[in-house]
């Protein structure tokens, strides 16, 4: 990870996904916690509810951007000496997929 500190767009983009991470995991923490019924995970307008589960599904879900988050990280890092245009494209790509995750926290609280 020394060349996504040392790249200032790299470390901006990088630092406001995971601070936007840890925004989303304390929403559904704070929102979710006390919850102990089986939350509605997925809707379709003409189906209804097709996908419910517990708090740990949407963890889960958490869980498994994180990963994708630090997977883009490394991949920045180890791509930024041979193609800086392709750091900048994970770095963003990152920032985008933890946008999208924020709205689909977002409608999970809402809907339940």
């Amino acid at each position: 990870m020394r060349f996504i500190v040392k790249d200032k767009y790299l470390r901006a983009v990088f630092g406001i996904s995971f601070a936007i991470l840890i925004f989303i995991f304390l929403l559904a923490l704070l929102k979710l916690g006390g919850v102990t019924a089986p939350l509605i995970i997925h809707f379709d307008a003409y189906k209804g509810i097709d996908f419910l589960g517990g708090k740990m599904e949407v963890f889960g879900i958490l869980i498994s951007v994180f990963s994708m988050l630090l997977i883009n990280a490394f991949l920045a890092d180890f791509l930024y000496n041979r193609e800086r245009f392709l750091s900048y494209i994970f770095g963003f790509a990152g920032l985008g997929l933890m946008i999208l995750i924020l709205i689909v926290v977002s409608v999970i609280i809402s809907v339940n």
